[in-house]
């Protein structure tokens, strides 16, 4: 216990150091941040782990910027509207909104144990998986207009995923990756008391209200809500702008194929 105390403050000394001999030269982003956590030990680099499709060689962005985006202006324009609905829908069927993690007996539940069938991680869905749930879009038509307007990802048995997502007081969402970095997952913050916190790789975001965040979805990713009040953003996928309309085939394609052989 000692030593790994001395080995903290190691560290912590070796950071301190290190971004004191180049504050003066120039203004330290969060990359040149994060370097000088790895280069003195604090964090390891966060490289991209998906849990099913890897498209080699696209850069490791963990937050894009949501100016790069025609359609994030309309929706963020929405907000109020889409939030609207959240709360008809949240008085209406509260028994709709469903435990997110839900592992059936006998699977590895790893890291999700404490939130496996937990209400205090609970989604109410919109498209799961690449199918719609009409019910619910009919339901929030405001919010299902939205998103037509948004090129969301389409990858056979994957995505769509649109959802509004509902995190419990003093939950904490735990580190872990998504399926693939074809795709990117967006957040639009509703519902968003204080104390609440995001991170991918090594940057933390905190939530603002009609404001998305755009994030590397197989980065290490976790969220945090240390408030006393319920979370909810509204959770939808778009296609990585890196990649060409030839190569989100080719995406389709290998998915798909994949899932084929795996079936038979």
């Amino acid at each position: 216990m000692r030593a790994a105390k001395l080995v903290g403050c190691y560290q912590v000394a070796a950071a301190v150091t290190l971004l004191e001999a180049v504050c003066s030269a120039t203004q330290v982003s969060g990359q040149w941040q994060e370097a000088i956590s790895i280069m003195s030990g604090q964090t390891k680099p966060y490289h991209a782990d998906c849990n099913q499709l890897h498209v080699p060689r696209l850069p490791a962005i963990p937050f894009f910027v949501p100016k790069d985006f025609s359609w994030v202006p309309g929706i963020e324009a929405q907000t109020a509207a889409i939030t609207e609905e959240l709360k008809s829908a949240l008085e209406r069927q509260q028994d709709a909104f469903q435990p997110y993690i839900a592992y059936k007996p006998g699977d590895p539940v790893n890291q999700w144990a404490e939130l496996n069938h937990s209400q205090r991680w609970s989604s109410l869905s919109l498209w799961r998986g690449g199918v719609r749930d009409e019910a619910n879009l009919a339901a929030c038509p405001k919010t299902a207009a939205a998103l037509e307007e948004v090129e969301m990802a389409g990858i056979g048995g994957l995505c769509p995923n649109a959802m509004f997502s509902a995190l419990a007081p003093h939950t904490e969402i735990p580190p872990h990756h998504g399926e693939t970095n074809a795709r990117l997952v967006v957040h639009l913050p509703l519902v968003v008391p204080n104390n609440c916190l995001y991170r991918v790789g090594f940057e933390q975001r905190r939530w603002e209200v009609g404001k998305v965040l755009i994030f590397d979805d197989p980065r290490e990713h976790m969220a945090r809500n240390d408030s006393d009040e319920l979370r909810i953003v509204l959770i939808f996928d778009v296609w990585n702008p890196l990649l060409s309309r030839e190569e989100r085939a080719l995406v389709q394609t290998l998915t798909q194929t994949a899932r084929q052989f795996a079936m038979e």
